[in-house]
C-alpha cells in the first residue's frame, strides 16, 4: 500500500499525520449513502403534515420536506434554531421577523422563539432539507 497523507482533527487540534496502515472505524461506524429524492414526507400530501425524519443524533435532527400546500397553522419552536436548505423549487416563509422567498440553493436560518409558516405552491416541486438545532446557531461572515 502507498503512503497516504492524513489530516486527523478532534478537539479542536488538526495535525497531519502520514500512516500506511488503515485506522479502526469509530464505533464501528461507517459511511452510508442515504437516498431522499423518492421519500414522500407527509407534509408533501397533507397541509399539517410533518416532516420526514432522516437522521437524528443527541440535539439535532436532519429532515425531509416536500410541502406543496400553506402550513395551515405559524410554528414557533422553543427548543431548536432551525434551517432550511432548499434544494429545489421554492416557498415563501413568513416570519415575526419578515418575509423570505427562498429558491434552491439558499438557506433560512429560523431562531428558536421566533413564529414561521410557509408557502408552497402545488407545482413548486419545491424540496427543503430541515435541520433542527438544540445548539444555537449563528451565521458565518466571510
Amino acid at each position: 500500500m502507498s503512503e497516504v497523507l492524513e489530516k486527523i482533527t478532534g478537539q479542536g487540534i488538526e495535525v497531519m499525520v502520514r500512516r500506511n496502515e488503515k485506522v479502526e472505524k469509530v464505533n464501528g461506524r461507517k459511511p452510508e449513502v442515504l437516498a431522499y429524492a423518492d421519500k414522500v414526507p407527509p407534509n408533501m400530501i397533507k397541509p399539517d403534515g410533518e416532516t420526514l425524519k432522516l437522521l437524528v443524533g443527541d440535539g439535532l435532527s436532519v429532515e425531509l420536506s416536500k410541502r406543496r400546500t400553506m402550513m395551515p397553522h405559524w410554528h414557533r419552536n422553543l427548543d431548536y434554531d432551525e434551517v432550511i436548505i432548499c434544494v429545489s423549487g421554492e416557498a415563501t416563509w413568513k416570519t415575526d421577523e419578515g418575509e423570505f422567498k427562498l429558491k434552491a440553493g439558499e438557506m433560512l436560518l429560523i431562531p428558536r422563539g421566533i413564529s414561521h409558516t410557509v408557502l408552497a405552491s402545488e407545482n413548486s416541486n419545491y424540496v427543503a432539507i430541515e435541520l433542527k438545532s438544540r445548539v444555537p446557531l449563528s451565521v458565518v461572515k466571510g
